[in-house]
């Protein structure tokens, strides 16, 4: 088994939760036990006091009656300001700073809530990123990235507090889930933005104002991004996310008060609440644009740009591919375009997917001359001289080496691990059923003959493994009509849904129904026919050429029956015996001389029509064989 991406179970997660919860009470009571930061009477204050919003109960001593108060809602004394015992903000800060640093009663009791709140938060997130997030959240590479985006965007808020006199509303953690929804999706964002916000206002005794507007920059910054290629539309998201918190702000703070004099919020400038709410969801758009491809990083996500550098044709490793093994280089390209095209219709990203597909098979330059498609016309198969098992392992070698080829060359791994699971962990059929056909003379299982890979992780990957064999299978269905390609496309969906290999891919039956019509209209598109030239219809009536069936240039279908193995060899999965990793049959004219028939996924089961149309293709859509059939191997 090839060694693969590390998924966070439930002890990495619980470790997770406790390690991330320590370092958030540290950042939320740290402070206390500096003596250095510690404020008095008369000295400059060390870092900014802050006393949390909040209403106070008090009793009038004529009447008896009770009245709430926000005599002192939000005092902020700022750094270096020359502590007074007769100023009333100074009073009330140094008040809350002193019940703060007691030790007794109640200090260590107080840490250990703390504590356990944030393992909550941790926990809440741990179990909902593993047992209901998509795969790719599932990682524990990308749990750690987003946990350590976590601790970052707190910290810069822990600074803001202490460090500057400026509103608490200025806080630009709102940042992470946007870089979660760019990087995965909305739903993820959205519990990540909850547990940010959280954290954030319990560094000011759980403001429950400061709550309200981070949950609300925070959401409304998810909701209002919508074209995750651009990166102007982050500025935009963190603009009208900021007005949405500011909104909201002078909502509550007319729920509590009774009154919010707008004019006079605005006239503080640098101290205006309602600046700060917008101030900082432009920030969040700033830091969200400007360190978008670094925390895209930390999550384990390749950058836009990195992807758009792997398309370069002159990359070394598809320059090697293309050198060594021209004919899968080819396979390679047509598949790139399938499946982008298939990736955009369920919004998947299409550009990874277009990269995953240029370097799936870059194995296969290991032994380019183990596949048929990188032969020359009448160049012998090497196949013809081994064991079904050692053919087998030699076509099951090029995804073990392609991921080790890929790892040396510093590819990101979300594109090395389409090497490992574009075949999935299927059985390579065909050579299974030569050797039932042998007699089994050694013994073996379907277990010597399953690729060492692992099943698609997520919906890019899928997509590969069917347009794999969708494009190879495409290559047999003639005349080029949108109806045969559906059912075709539809015959290779199921295959793979019995078999189980999309299982973990996080495809739903909607998004198989949109890429079955992509793809099936993409195909006929690829298909089209052209007007025949003069010189070629001069040629056909000299007598120069044979004239085709119709005048596309699909390729012609071939004259001949090609035998099927008996039913009783099937595969498990109910496809033909061809291999699970050979692909599209070359046209007739590039087969003419290949070795004798034998047996072939996909291949027809009775004689091709007088017409020239062929008889459907299997189940799992494969058409192709290993070199020394009369078909494409991959």
């Amino acid at each position: 088994m090839l060694r693969t991406r590390i998924r966070a179970g439930p002890l990495a997660g619980f470790v997770l939760s406790l390690l991330f919860a320590a370092l958030f009470a540290v950042l939320n009571v740290g402070e206390l036990f500096i003596p250095a930061l510690t404020p008095e009477i008369g000295k400059p204050a060390p870092v900014t006091l802050r006393v949390p919003y909040g209403p106070r109960i008090e009793r009038d001593t004529h009447d008896g009656g009770f009245t709430l108060s926000y005599e002192h809602g939000r005092v902020i004394v700022p750094r270096g300001t020359v502590l007074s015992e007769h100023n009333e903000e100074h009073d009330a800060a140094m008040a809350y700073e002193t019940v703060r640093r007691q030790r007794r009663p109640g200090l260590g009791a107080r840490l250990a809530s703390t504590y356990v709140i944030h393992l909550i938060v941790c926990l809440m997130l741990t179990v909902y990123l593993r047992r209901f997030g998509q795969n790719r959240v599932r990682l524990l590479r990308t749990q750690v990235g987003m946990f350590v985006l976590m601790a970052a965007s707190l910290v810069v808020a822990k600074l803001l507090l202490l460090f500057t006199a400026l509103p608490e509303f200025w806080m630009p953690v709102a940042a992470l889930p946007l870089w979660v929804a760019i990087a995965f999706d909305r739903r993820t964002a959205f519990l990540v933005e909850v547990g940010v916000a959280f954290i954030a206002a319990s560094l000011l005794r759980f403001d429950v104002v400061l709550l309200s507007v981070l949950l609300v920059r925070g959401i409304a910054a998810t909701m209002f991004f919508f074209k995750r290629k651009s990166s102007r539309q982050l500025l935009i998201a963190g603009s009208l996310a900021g007005l949405a918190g500011a909104v909201g702000f002078i909502a509550l703070t007319v729920l509590f008060e009774g009154r919010f004099d707008l004019g006079a919020d605005l006239r503080r400038w640098l101290g205006s609440n309602v600046l700060a709410c917008v101030g900082g969801g432009l920030l969040v758009g700033m830091l969200g644009r400007s360190l978008r491809e670094p925390a895209e990083r930390a999550m384990g996500q390749v950058p836009r740009e990195k992807l758009l550098d792997l398309t370069d044709l002159e990359q070394p490793l598809l320059k090697k591919m293309a050198a060594e093994a021209p004919g899968s280089w080819e396979h390679a390209r047509a598949m790139a375009n399938l499946a982008e095209a298939s990736a955009a219709a369920i919004g998947a990203d299409a550009l990874l997917t277009r990269v995953g597909a240029y370097y799936h098979d870059l194995g296969k330059t290991v032994q380019p001359k183990y596949f048929i498609e990188n032969l020359a016309p009448g160049e012998r198969s090497p196949h013809e001289d081994l064991e079904p098992e050692v053919s087998a392992d030699a076509i099951m070698a090029h995804v073990v080496m392609g991921t080790k080829i890929l790892r040396e060359g510093n590819i990101p791994e979300p594109v090395v691990e389409f090497a490992y699971t574009h075949h999935g962990t299927q059985v390579v059929e065909y050579f299974w059923h030569k050797c039932v056909e042998q007699g089994n003379p050694k013994d073996l299982t379907q277990e010597h003959f399953r690729y060492p890979g692992m099943k698609p992780q997520t919906k890019e990957t899928a997509i590969l493994m069917l347009v794999d064999s969708i494009e190879a299978a495409s290559r047999t269905i003639w005349p080029p009509e949108h109806k045969k390609f559906e059912e075709m496309i539809q015959r290779v969906m199921f295959s793979k849904l019995a078999s189980g290999q999309l299982d973990q891919s996080g495809l739903t039956i909607e998004d198989l129904r949109i890429m079955t019509t992509r793809m099936a209209s993409t195909l006929v598109n690829m298909y089209h026919g052209r007007i025949k030239y003069p010189w070629q219809r001069e040629n056909e009536r000299a007598g120069h050429t044979p004239a085709p069936p119709t005048g596309t240039p699909h390729p012609a279908r071939p004259a001949t029956p090609t035998p099927v193995p008996p039913s009783g060899v099937a595969a498990q999965d109910g496809s033909a015996a061809a291999p699970a990793s050979s692909r599209a049959a070359a046209p007739a004219s590039s087969r003419a001389a290949a070795p004798a028939p034998s047996p072939a996924r996909g291949a027809a089961a009775e004689p091709t029509a007088g017409n020239g149309e062929a008889p459907p293709p299997a189940e799992d859509g494969k058409t192709e064989e290993p070199a020394g059939s009369p078909k494409r191997a991959h």
